[in-house]
């Protein structure tokens, strides 16, 4: 039997133990890929939007397409490049997109912030971490910026692929509530961002059962159709 030298026997078991812990590491993953911002880029979205009247039971359904795009970017006062989003509906009387609003989204450090109607909501944290034998770990408040009240949300999972109802994706992460609640009071809010491309779904359920025993509130879908 051939013997091993002793410099043999020392790379074996550094081998060894590299192996042995490379089961329990986590998975990190800087993130910004999940959160793109570059300008030009377009996205073509579907939303399906469903109000409740808790008095008559009637439900409204709005459905229909909005287009986003980032036009430009600018430097703010701290130095962060904050990127410009338009979202445009399609006007079929003037057969043309025709703005609706617009916001911005930032990387400033750790957060990835977009901010709508002047109320910045922290939609990640990074780096993104997932434990293969424990799960993400992280959480954070969704308002942390803004004076709204405290929503912490975590990584629901992370590197998956995910359907949403419209297209497959191939490398995603899902965020939720830590604690959501359904029954009769529901508080349901889940995002899904795809590597490279972003937002390609988000589910809002703030409805209730609470008058005449009848569902009020709204419900909205959002899925990326291109």
């Amino acid at each position: 039997m051939q013997k091993l030298s002793i410099p043999a026997l020392v790379i074996l078991l550094i081998l060894g133990v590299s192996s042995c812990r490379t089961n329990k590491e986590e998975l990190v993953l800087k993130g910004n890929e999940y959160f793109p911002l570059k300008t030009g880029v377009i996205r073509l979205y579907h939303i399906d939007s469903f109000l409740y009247d808790n008095y008559t039971g009637d439900i409204d359904t709005i459905s229909n397409d909005l287009r986003e795009e980032i036009t430009d970017y600018y430097l703010d006062n701290a130095g962060d490049t904050i990127y410009r989003v338009q979202l445009s509906y399609y006007s079929l009387s003037r057969g043309k997109w025709e703005v609706q609003q617009s916001y911005s989204r930032k990387v400033s450090g750790n957060y990835a912030i977009e901010n709508i109607y002047n109320k910045p909501e922290v939609k990640m944290l990074f780096p993104i971490s997932k434990y293969k034998t424990k799960g993400s770990s992280y959480i954070w408040n969704l308002n942390m910026f803004n004076n709204g009240e405290s929503a912490v949300v975590k990584y629901i999972a992370v590197s998956t692929a995910y359907f949403n109802g419209i297209n497959s994706y191939n490398d995603c992460v899902s965020i939720g509530l830590q604690k959501p609640q359904t029954g009769a009071i529901n508080d349901v809010r889940e995002e899904v961002y795809a590597k490279n491309i972003g937002l390609v779904y988000r589910h809002i359920d703030q409805s209730d059962y609470l008058t005449l025993g009848k569902r009020g509130g709204f419900e909205v879908f959002v899925r990326l159709k291109l």
